[in-house]
């Protein structure tokens, strides 16, 4: 085998406004492919949502203000570059659109399944799954029952919103 060399003559051309590539295009209609990939976006921006409420929320002071002698110390300890660490984490918020998204998303479930209490609980199972990016198999550890009935049941969920969307003429996102 021999290598071969490939040599371009002339400069890469790329306009990131006008060659974007969009990994999300939205269908013309919904589907229910694109129900559940919404529903999925909307709790993956649920859970970037700042809940004081809840568990495991922290507030953006640190817990402790050191003083100096108190970082020297560390520092002899090797524990000051965990301390630092610590305390310049950030929390990334979700955008506006993002925000929008998910409230009209998030509510989907139950305004057009709301009769069908076994679909309701597919869809928020499965969706909240591939938002922690796991499958219909951990749906299905946690709360029992077979993998391939949460996910078809999941499926069909997303098929009938996506048909009362489309009755509706909500606009494609």
């Amino acid at each position: 085998m021999s290598d071969v060399l490939l040599i371009r003559r002339e400069p890469m051309k790329f306009n990131p406004l006008e060659d974007l590539v969009l990994e999300d295009d939205a269908p013309s209609t919904w589907d229910g492919p694109h129900v559940g990939k919404r529903l999925t976006e909307a709790m993956q921006t649920l859970r970037l949502l700042p809940m004081p409420g809840v568990c495991g929320y922290r507030p953006g002071w640190p817990p402790y203000v050191y003083e100096f002698d108190d970082l020297v110390e560390q520092h002899k300890q090797g524990e000051l570059e965990r301390t630092q660490q610590l305390q310049n984490r950030t929390r990334l918020l979700p955008s506006y659109r993002d925000v929008t998204r998910m409230e009209a998303a998030i509510c989907w479930p139950a305004q057009y399944l709301g009769r069908l209490a076994h679909l309701v609980a597919a869809v928020n199972a499965v969706a909240l799954a591939h938002a922690l990016e796991r499958d219909a198999g951990w749906v299905a550890a946690k709360r029992g029952g077979y993998a391939d009935t949460w996910r078809q049941r999941h499926d069909q969920g997303c098929e009938i919103i996506a048909r009362r969307l489309r009755y509706e003429l909500v606009p494609v996102f």
